[in-house]
């Protein structure tokens, strides 16, 4: 039997044992304890205090899971909830989850505890999965080893492996006479072409054609004519050549030198001139281009010095006396001297007589004297 308690006094006492009927409105003056009430619809006594898990709830969040705070208070936390489908919080802490986790997204890979199949990774084509391993694929030029990937080079590809590098090493490639071939005009060369930050090819025809040629001065004028350098190149003139079949060097002009050898005999179709000097010096070095030496003994007596010997074989000396005033006949003597040597087996000659002369010659060790004109 159910109990309706509605507001009133309720005379004598209720209790779970009496099958009472109350009616009207009812007022009870002591306490009434809830175990004498009795739940039709659960068919069960009903629960007092004690046995109530939860006797307060602190928020108002709409979803959200219930958080035990103490023994009877419950919380609704905004950072947990539920709408009947998803669970959203800001972390999970889990040693087991069950599923596909297909919609798990941003997950940092250095945060898994361990492998991840190959069968579950999106790769490229560069990538192959080997039995749920990941493994990269190889290729022309390309090889996968133990070690790992690296280029495959070949014995003459003029390439190599340097400092960790892979760079151009010719000294790999093989001469290109090796088997009696050589260069030809479609040969290919690699330029680096600074104007545009590039490596082309070219071919040697191409090379000589458009810079070499352009670079080097070429040959101008006849036929014979010998090469000198220019303003711009090379330059030649007909006054100045050499033919090949007759061994002929034909100069139209003058030729200054200060030594010339000749092997054979010289034959001369024209005149033969030669240096003359004058000199009044007390000491005369004779010079390298000196001949024939006129000494003005007028007012001093005049020594001339000889060269050695030893340096000017073959070489003629003309030493002449003479006088200003060709009426005096009592001028100062010349006398001629050397150090290294000696002049027909003295060291020294006087000449005494005013227009006197003495030629010599170099034997390469002595002077010799070979003409003779007064004293």
């Amino acid at each position: 039997m159910a109990y309706n308690v509605l507001k009133g006094v309720v005379e004598g006492s209720v209790d779970q044992y009496g099958d009472q009927e109350i009616e009207g409105v009812k007022v009870f003056k002591s306490t009434i304890s809830a175990s004498i009430f009795y739940d039709t619809d659960s068919q069960s006594p009903c629960a007092t205090m004690k046995d109530v898990a939860i006797t307060k709830i602190k928020g108002t969040v709409p979803g959200a899971v219930l958080l035990r705070s103490s023994d009877t208070t419950a919380v609704a936390d905004y950072n947990l909830l539920f709408n009947g489908q998803e669970l959203s919080t800001t972390a999970v802490r889990a040693k087991k989850f069950i599923g596909s986790a297909e919609d798990l997204i941003n997950l940092p890979a250095n945060r898994f505890s361990g492998k991840i199949a190959a069968d579950y990774i999106q790769h490229g084509p560069g990538l192959n999965n080997i039995r749920g391993r990941l493994q990269l694929k190889a290729c022309d030029g390309i090889k996968v080893s133990e070690e790992g990937v690296a280029v495959s080079i070949g014995i003459d590809s003029a390439l190599s492996i340097k400092s960790n590098k892979l760079v151009v090493d010719l000294v790999k490639t093989s001469p290109i006479n090796t088997e009696g071939q050589n260069l030809s005009d479609h040969d290919v060369l690699l330029v680096s072409d600074i104007s545009r930050g590039s490596v082309n090819s070219t071919t040697l025809s191409n090379l000589y054609d458009n810079y070499i040629k352009n670079k080097i001065s070429h040959a101008s004028g006849l036929k014979n004519e010998i090469q000198v350098k220019g303003p711009a190149g090379l330059a030649s003139s007909p006054s100045f050549s050499y033919d090949i079949d007759s061994s002929i060097l034909r100069v139209d002009g003058k030729i200054n030198t200060e030594n010339i050898n000749i092997e054979g005999s010289l034959n001369c179709a024209g005149a033969v001139s030669k240096n003359i000097n004058r000199t009044r010096d007390k000491i005369y070095e004779v010079r390298n281009n000196d001949y024939t030496i006129l000494c003005d003994a007028e007012k001093n007596p005049i020594t001339v010095v000889l060269p050695p010997a030893c340096n000017h074989r073959g070489r003629i000396l003309n030493i002449k006396k003479t006088n200003t005033d060709k009426y005096n006949l009592r001028s100062h003597p010349v006398k001629l001297k050397v150090s290294e040597g000696a002049i027909d087996f003295k060291e020294e000659l006087i000449i005494k007589v005013n227009y006197s002369s003495r030629t010599l010659q170099s034997d390469g060790t002595n002077w010799w004297i070979i003409g003779t004109k007064g004293t």
